[in-house]
């Protein structure tokens, strides 16, 4: 077979789209299913435990600001009072 050819250069081709491109993807699932389920696996291990280590700190969170609304409602309160007080002083001169 002489290569020399357009019309052998296009059948080598042509074989190579049927036969090689398909062998070629075969191989490549075979050979990376196994590297991406470990990275699936990978993933969905991080996720969970992230999730559970989470939950404590979330709840310290949840506390915190439950305890600065708390704060804060005490300090518009307080305001409020010295603004009252201010309001009714006669200014001295």
């Amino acid at each position: 077979m002489d290569f020399g050819t357009i019309r052998d250069s296009v059948m080598l081709v042509l074989m190579f789209i049927v036969f090689g491109v398909p062998a070629l993807a075969i191989s490549a699932r075979i050979a990376l299913k196994p590297v991406i389920e470990a990275l699936v696996r990978l993933r969905d291990i991080s996720a969970t435990r992230g999730a559970v280590d989470s939950a404590p700190r979330l709840a310290a969170l949840e506390s915190e600001v439950s305890r600065l609304q708390v704060e804060v409602q005490r300090l518009s309160e307080s305001e409020a009072f010295t603004r009252q007080l201010t309001q009714g002083a006669t200014p001295k001169l």
